[in-house]
């Protein structure tokens, strides 16, 4: 043994230390390795599952956006419909109040015109009237001042 080196020492040391290690690494190093790799697994698996969640969430989002932009379009389409209808029915009360006050004015004119006619035909008669009694106050009396002025009272006691 030079330098008094025992081999047989440092071959029982590699052989302690080799021991150690396999036994570590069969008591430690697979069981640690298992759980790390469990462990990594099971967040791949959450990984993957709010991957496809958000996908989901995501897929619903554009069609909610969808249904809502069609629901608008829709909304507008009615809202037109409704200012046509609600033209159509203003013109359609705007047409009847025309003819209606045409039919009003009408009925005023026609309402006038036999007013009319019924003044002048009362005139009419008032003056013949006037004039017969006139005429027989003359023809009785004789005296043609003394009439016409009899026919002037007798206007002025009509009109009043």
């Amino acid at each position: 043994m030079p330098l008094g080196i025992d081999f047989t020492q440092i071959l029982l040391h590699l052989f302690n230390v080799l021991l150690l290690f396999v036994g570590l690494y069969i008591i430690l190093y697979k069981p640690v390795k298992k759980f790390i790799q469990g462990r990594e697994d099971h967040y791949k698996k959450m990984d993957e599952e709010a991957n496809a969640k958000l996908a989901e969430a995501d897929a619903k989002l554009a069609e909610y956006t969808e249904r809502i932009s069609d629901c608008d379009n829709e909304i507008s389409k009615k809202k037109k419909q409704a200012d046509k209808d609600l033209e159509i029915i203003r013109e359609q009360a705007e047409d009847d109040a025309k003819k209606m006050a045409a039919k009003i004015i009408s009925d005023a004119k026609k309402d006038a015109e036999n007013q009319k006619m019924n003044i002048i035909a009362q005139a009419k008669n008032d003056i013949t009237k006037m004039v017969e009694d006139a005429a027989s106050k003359v023809v009785l009396t004789g005296n043609t001042s003394e009439a016409y002025d009899l026919f002037l009272d007798d206007a002025e006691r009509s009109a009043d």
